[in-house]
């Protein structure tokens, strides 16, 4: 993959340029170690929308039979970053020891610490289906799967 993934069109979810003491603070907050690769975009962009919008999946979910939909990757700051994580979990019931990276509500991309503190894998939570799948082992795996979904033109006639 190429690495600059981060689109430069759209500037939601951007947030001020990442510093040590802001990785730091993050992990010592979350009381997690971040993923190197995922600390490395970061550096290039602080969180925002992304180029590839999908990554496949085994499991069908309500988007899709073969793939869930990733628009945006959140960044490390006070608003609109991976430090929300603790509300939105009580907020949305979701599992506790996961850091939310992409979401809108009703489904979440999440770096899954329910059994490590390290190298995590990368999960997909649907809320309202209560369904939770694993999209990569690591980090540096889901970012390798992500992909540009092509649009799929419907002929009406």
């Amino acid at each position: 993959m190429e690495s600059k993934i981060w689109r430069d069109d759209v500037d939601e979810y951007k947030l001020e340029p990442l510093t040590v003491a802001m990785v730091k603070k993050a992990q010592d907050k979350l009381g997690i170690t971040l993923p190197e690769l995922y600390i490395t975009i970061l550096k290039e962009q602080n969180g925002g929308y992304i180029k590839f919008d999908s990554h496949p999946s085994d499991t069908p979910n309500s988007w899709a039979d073969d793939h869930v939909n990733v628009d945006h990757i959140l960044g490390i700051g006070n608003e609109n970053s991976i430090l929300d994580s603790h509300y939105l979990i009580e907020e949305w019931d979701l599992p506790k020891n996961v850091v939310l990276i992409s979401g809108d509500g009703h489904s979440w991309i999440a770096l899954d610490y329910r059994k490590t503190h390290e190298n995590p894998p990368v999960i997909f939570i649907e809320v309202d289906d209560e369904k939770i799948i694993e999209l990569a082992s690591n980090f540096d795996s889901f970012l390798k799967g992500l992909y540009i979904e092509e649009e799929v033109e419907i002929d009406e006639d």
